[in-house]
């Protein structure tokens, strides 16, 4: 049976949508947070328990008898943890081997005692401390701290996409440096998770579309709309760029067939040298379902190399040697991506990667978490600039590419947002709709090696 709420805690529940001007929480119960967390959280933490009965009989081979007491231990800890969200109870303090085991009770040690509960905390903040107590019930394990839970479904993703995998990689050979190619792809980048899908509904004019970016990029945007495209500014960005050495960031969000995508518009950056190299920014610790994480990068390359077709081989290939050259390059892990907190503390609360994103021509952070972190996990108006909504979290030149998944949004034109309120009621959490978002940086313009300008002299 399905715990509920006791009466006292239903009590602090409001039936209503997320106010404006507030932080999105599990308090309101017709907003996406409250039912992520009553009906989307327990269901995939059940997924949890299932991935390690399906995968139960490889690991006992590889460990033995000695796993079955980390099965144990870690189902009892998640049905613990599954009640605990039902109930509304406060946040636990970690106790284990978690590296970052301090920031994170220093974090919800500095919550006020009404907002550490799953209910009544943001949502952003009940999300990442539920993820991060399911990692430390494997870190804490005897023979699963390596275990990846969710990697099953991050391959599955990418191995049921083998034809537009080709379709694809075909597509983008020896595409010319100009905005037309650098937009198709970010618009088919920008729309990954649904490409599949939409490939097998089109229907093609001739064989040779299959392999025509122009006809790639009108699947892409099959019944999709994109409500800000400021891609043309970060065109402009890149071809600005001065120096010997130019660093994009890339803040990564899912893997699967959507890391393929990355992969591609990466290799296009690297090629036409709008980039000499890409950072690759990703999680520490299994997270939000299908973030990429280090193994998942090399996995990947290697699935393209012993791909059957040439073309595909090639790829993964050209993919390892960039690696090995060093002009894509996995960032140092940072448990900052898997922290509680929205970006704009990151200059005080992690200013070594601050710094780092400093030094970058452009940082590019994709999808929808990652966009509810830059703005805070906030209602703001539709209308309020990006800009605004960041809150001088501006360490470089930004783009964000999202889909629209929950609530949070800016930068949209007047009268949009009421627009699709009347005509399309789920349009903020449908993913039907995406933004691709620019800002430039708060870098001082000054060119003297020796400023006495402050901001110039805290980055540096």
């Amino acid at each position: 049976m399905t715990p509920s709420f006791s009466s006292s805690m239903g009590a602090d529940l409001l039936d209503v949508t997320t106010p404006r001007h507030s932080l999105l929480s599990g308090r309101f119960k017709q907003s996406f947070a409250y039912i992520a967390l009553q009906t989307r959280m327990p269901g995939i933490m059940s997924q949890i328990i299932m991935t390690l009965f399906s995968n139960k009989a490889r690991l006992q081979q590889i460990h033995g008898s000695e796993v079955d007491k980390d099965f144990h231990i870690i189902i009892e800890s998640i049905e613990r943890l599954k009640r605990e969200l039902l109930r509304d109870r406060n946040f636990q303090l970690f106790h284990g081997n978690e590296p970052d085991k301090a920031e994170w009770n220093a974090f919800i040690s500095e919550l006020p005692r009404p907002k550490r509960s799953f209910f009544r905390a943001s949502w952003l903040h009940s999300e990442c401390y539920l993820y991060r107590r399911i990692s430390s019930f494997f870190e804490n394990s005897k023979c699963l701290k390596d275990f990846d839970y969710f990697q099953d479904l991050k391959q599955e993703d990418l191995i049921v996409s083998n034809k537009a995998i080709s379709c694809l990689t075909l597509a983008t050979r020896g595409l010319m440096k100009d905005f037309k190619s650098f937009s198709r792809l970010m618009r088919i980048n920008l729309w990954s998770n649904h490409f599949e899908i939409q490939l097998s509904s089109f229907i093609f004019e001739s064989p040779q579309d299959h392999s025509n970016i122009d006809v790639l990029a009108q699947v892409a945007d099959l019944d999709r709309r994109v409500l800000v495209d400021e891609s043309q500014m970060v065109w402009d960005c890149l071809l600005k760029a001065k120096g010997e050495h130019i660093i994009v960031d890339y803040i990564c969000d899912n893997g699967g067939f959507e890391l393929f995508t990355d992969l591609l518009f990466i290799e296009y950056l690297v090629d036409q040298e709008l980039a000499t190299q890409v950072r690759m920014h990703v999680k520490a610790i299994p997270w939000y379902i299908s973030d990429v994480m280090k193994h998942d990068i090399e996995w990947t390359i290697k699935y393209l190399k012993d791909s059957k077709e040439e073309h595909v081989s090639l790829l993964g290939k050209k993919l390892e040697s960039l690696m090995e050259s060093e002009r894509i390059v996995i960032a140092p892990i940072s448990h900052f991506w898997t922290g509680p907190q929205s970006y704009f503390v990151m200059v005080d609360s992690n200013f070594e990667l601050y710094r780092m994103l400093s030094q970058a021509q452009l940082a590019i952070f994709k999808g929808d978490l990652n966009y509810r972190k830059l703005l805070g996990d906030y209602i703001w108006d539709s209308t309020e600039e990006f800009i605004t909504c960041l809150r001088g979290f501006r360490p470089t030149n930004m783009c964000a590419m999202r889909n629209v998944k929950c609530e949070v949004i800016c930068g949209l034109p007047e009268g949009t947002a009421d627009h699709l309120m009347r005509t399309d009621p789920t349009w903020m959490i449908s993913g039907y709709y995406g933004v691709i978002q620019y800002t430039d940086s708060l870098k001082c313009k000054c060119e003297a090696q020796h400023s006495l300008c402050s901001l110039h002299t805290k980055i540096i």
